[in-house]
């Protein structure tokens, strides 16, 4: 009787463990066999078709427990301090691949084109140097061109315009031009920009930036020597720059190199750039990144102005950057709470490599957001065209919310394990607030202890608190969740 109502028994077993998870359905199927096998044993062949069905309901249950407890370890893993340190470090990789992939904000992360990039200035008048505007004339320029030799050793001066560029076969584009003196390549000593040569009377050379080359020249290799018209005028492509030549103000989409007789055919008032090498006997400080100088007028005035170096004005991002930031800081204290709340020492539980864990956790969050924030504003303010402004308000915006995210992810976090706490409960009548405690109660679900968060703070209840939860209370967690404590 037995080995005839053995096979149709394990059969029915086969079939229920179907519904048991793969990795436990070898261990499952051996022990219901072995109990199966008790119950024949026992010649109680009218209970095993009982007992064999309810291998059904054991294999529901069992897959059940094994979901959850599945989805009680991703909900662990989510809440991880090390997934929380991974998603802000792939906040601020994305943050600085975008900056780079931005031409404005990748100046300020690659190093100077420019040989000896201190000594080559943007010169502007007094009130006016910090911002990328055309302000000196040309008449300026020109009488700087014969008495400023003791300090400067080259001077170029350039503008900004909008022109017509026809390529031939009725093909024409507006693009933004930066018309200079010939010796613009030379002053600015860089690789990134072609040997434009001599600039002749005969026309003018132009210099095609790669975006330019790309889009309206399909990326012609051949381009170099070709003639197009410029608002009617012939000009000869000198070649095309490299994208990360130019980082002087204005954004060129292609230089107008003119020589000294068309330059001198310009209005004494027009307005522009000028862009100078400062002599090295003037710029033996290293820490300067700006000089002073009076020019005396034509009426017995003085005028001042101020060279700032090109370095200057790469690093010009992070320093408003660490402006804001040190604005935001400073607004902290009347906008959250800074106090994370009160922990009671535990030795047993709260060891000195705890305790410096928890303290560094918070402190690779606070050095992970600075990128974050600083990369992101960059990438936001290049979408407009005060980007000195725009910068300021979206760092200081981002950088007030990052810190005060900081706090609050600090404040629910286990000071043990540095899981975030769940299953929130409200505890208390918020009637009896004076006589009692009222407030908010979560748990560390590994099971190290609660934490107290009243709803309105009082003289003797004024902030949270954690409470930590002894060896008795661990028969209520499961044994393999249980973390150590030291």
């Amino acid at each position: 009787m037995k080995r005839l109502l053995l096979p149709a028994y394990m059969l029915v077993l086969r079939v229920a463990s179907l519904m048991v998870p793969r990795e436990a359905r070898r261990d499952w199927l051996r022990e219901w066999t072995g109990e199966v096998w008790h119950v024949l044993n026992l010649q109680a062949y009218g209970k095993t078709a009982v007992f064999v069905a309810g291998a059904f309901q054991d294999a529901y249950s069992l897959n059940v427990d094994l979901r959850r407890a599945a989805t009680r370890q991703t909900h662990a893993a989510a809440a991880s301090p090390a997934l929380c340190l991974l998603l802000l470090l792939l906040a601020g990789v994305a943050s600085l691949g975008m900056a780079y992939l931005l031409p404005g904000t990748r100046a300020a992360l690659l190093p100077s084109p420019y040989n000896d990039a201190r000594t080559l200035v943007v010169v502007s008048p007094d009130g006016v140097s910090r911002s990328p505007a055309p302000s000196i004339s040309l008449e300026e320029f020109r009488y700087w061109q014969h008495a400023a030799h003791g300090v400067f050793s080259d001077l170029a001066f350039y503008q900004m315009a909008r022109k017509q560029l026809h390529m031939g076969h009725d093909a024409a584009v507006e693009i933004s031009v930066a018309r200079s003196s010939g010796n613009l390549p030379a002053l600015l000593q860089t690789s990134g920009f072609p040997a434009a040569g001599h600039v002749s009377e005969s026309g003018p050379r132009l210099v095609l930036s790669d975006a330019l080359w790309r889009r309206d020249f399909n990326a012609d290799p051949h381009v170099a020597g070709q003639v197009v018209f410029l608002m009617g005028e012939k000009a000869t492509i000198a070649g095309v720059a490299k994208p990360d030549a130019w980082r002087l103000p204005g954004n060129p989409e292609a230089w107008l190199l003119e020589s000294d007789s068309r330059m001198e055919s310009l209005a004494a008032y027009s307005v522009g750039f000028v862009v100078a090498r400062i002599q090295p006997s003037l710029s033996h400080d290293a820490a300067e990144s700006s000089w002073h100088m009076v020019v005396p007028q034509k009426d017995g005035g003085i005028a001042g102005f101020t060279c700032i170096s090109v370095e200057h004005y790469a690093s010009e991002p992070f320093v408003f950057f660490a402006f804001a930031a040190l604005l935001a800081l400073l607004a902290l204290p009347a906008t959250t709470s800074l106090p994370l709340g009160e922990y009671p020492y535990n030795p047993r539980q709260q060891s000195l490599l705890l305790r410096l864990r928890r303290w560094l956790f918070l402190a690779a969050k606070l050095m992970l957001i600075l990128p974050v924030v600083c990369f992101a504003s960059l990438d936001v303010a290049q979408a407009f065209s005060d980007t000195q402004s725009v910068q300021l308000i979206v760092t200081f915006a981002a950088m007030l919310a990052a810190l005060r995210w900081a706090l609050q992810d600090q404040r629910r976090r286990c000071p043990v394990c540095l899981q975030v706490l769940r299953n929130p409960v409200r505890v208390g009548q918020p009637s009896r607030n004076f006589l009692a405690w009222n407030g908010t109660e979560l748990i560390c679900v590994v099971g190290h202890g609660f934490l107290h968060v009243p709803e309105l703070p009082t003289s003797w209840f004024s902030t949270q608190r954690w409470l930590y939860l002894d060896a008795s209370w661990r028969s209520i967690f499961r044994p393999a969740e249980i973390a150590p404590t030291t």
